[in-house]
């Protein structure tokens, strides 16, 4: 057409214009021009449109066979909640064919409890105060069970007006994790459970996620609320007596550099009103990173402050006791009379030096023999033996001695 036109100006002028042959050499040449000219840019245009719709073509393509390759669910919503198109993974994830979940809205196939924060996400994002969006969810099967998902996508929008046209969402099926999380919360509650009722609080430092938690008992164990004490892995040495600091850094030091299967030590540590109160702190290391750096270690506390209290007292009293049984030996060991203890059993456990001179065995050959090897007695009248037994435990009467007892030394023959 472009040629045509070019030809057509052409002739027009050369028969009204009274052109030399020269001037319409020029004209022809640039019309020859313009007409290469707009093959040219007709080419490149039709080329450009054929090669964008290529890419499109491409582009869809790429983003049909991701979405019905795809493991995990994949689904485009409309704005009114009604489900435009999915994936196999979707439909099977709900036991639904795609024709079927296709045919429904989200709200359809989405738990009564969780059906609020689908409505507030379409709102925020018609409201255009987000464009993508990500959290959990539970979704219904076709049976009615639930079944727990993660959602992240993001909203389309229109080009030119900004105006959001649809929503792209990815759906992956996280039941099980979730169904493993349920159980190990629930052991970690019987455990935590079964160590409070003990009066144990426990500790986790976990790198991963920012520092050291403290459970309840912990912390109340030293007079804090629940949580005051969470952040800082290193605040709990800031509490530790000063005189028992070095017990617990050496016993860190060992366990993180293997020489003890885990970290023990009892010490003292501030209450938050000022008193001290005596910790055994038990730890173990868990994990550790490429470098060998610790990551995560687990352990618990218990107070046993009335346990040492007891101690000190039993060290005061077995002091005292070591004190009264010197006092006790001096006046035995000084006195006129001749003394012999035995034990339960008979056996001689203490000799004065009155009554090693009396029977003439020394105390270090008497103590532990029965009285029967250091001496014995015989009746003055009768000259009968005399027994030296201990009566029976809880029977009546005196033992078997007499005011006409004679006692023989054993070197008496």
């Amino acid at each position: 057409m472009a040629v045509g036109l070019v030809a057509a100006a052409a002739s027009i002028l050369s028969s009204r214009l009274d052109l030399g042959a020269e001037t319409l050499k020029l004209s022809l040449q640039v019309s020859d021009a313009m007409i290469a000219a707009s093959l040219f840019l007709a080419a490149f245009f039709i080329r450009q449109i054929v090669d964008d719709r290529r890419q499109i073509a491409e582009s869809e393509q790429r983003f049909r066979r991701a979405m019905e390759d795809s493991a995990i669910g994949v689904a485009i919503v409309g704005l009114d909640g009604r489900i435009v198109q999915t994936n196999p993974a979707f439909a099977a994830m709900l036991d639904y064919s795609r024709e079927e979940i296709e045919a429904k809205t989200f709200f359809q196939i989405t738990h009564p409890d969780d059906l609020q924060i689908g409505r507030d996400t379409m709102v925020s994002l018609k409201e255009g105060k987000i464009d993508s969006f990500h959290f959990e969810k539970r979704y219904l099967r076709k049976d009615g069970t639930p079944v727990w998902a993660q959602l992240a996508g993001s909203v389309i929008r229109d080009e030119e007006s900004g105006r959001p046209l649809y929503l792209v969402s990815q759906i992956e099926d996280i039941d099980a994790r979730k169904k493993s999380e349920a159980r190990i919360a629930e052991a970690e509650t019987r455990w935590n459970f079964a160590l409070a009722s003990a009066g144990q609080g426990v500790w986790d430092f976990n790198l991963r996620k920012g520092g050291t938690t403290y459970s309840a008992t912990w912390v109340k164990m030293l007079g804090y609320a629940d949580g005051e004490l969470d952040g800082d892995p290193d605040r709990w040495l800031a509490m530790i007596h000063p005189d028992d600091r070095a017990i617990v850094d050496e016993a860190d030091r060992a366990h993180l550099a293997g020489e003890t299967p885990f970290f023990e030590a009892e010490y003292r540590m501030r209450h938050k009103y000022g008193h001290w109160i005596w910790i055994l702190d038990r730890g173990k290391a868990l994990e550790r990173d490429g470098d060998g750096r610790l990551t995560r270690a687990i352990g618990s506390l218990t107070d046993i402050t009335q346990r040492k209290e007891a101690e000190a007292r039993l060290i005061v009293s077995a002091a005292m006791l070591a004190d009264e049984k010197e006092r006790l030996r001096v006046t035995l060991q000084s006195i006129g009379d001749a003394v012999i203890c035995t034990d339960a059993a008979n056996r001689v456990t203490f000799m004065n030096p009155i009554a090693e001179k009396l029977t003439g065995v020394a105390a270090g050959d008497g103590l532990g023999k029965t009285l029967g090897h250091v001496y014995w007695a015989v009746d003055e009248e009768t000259g009968q033996r005399i027994g030296v037994a201990r009566p029976p435990a809880g029977s009546p009467g005196p033992a078997d001695h007499n005011s006409r007892a004679v006692l023989i030394r054993r070197d008496a023959g």
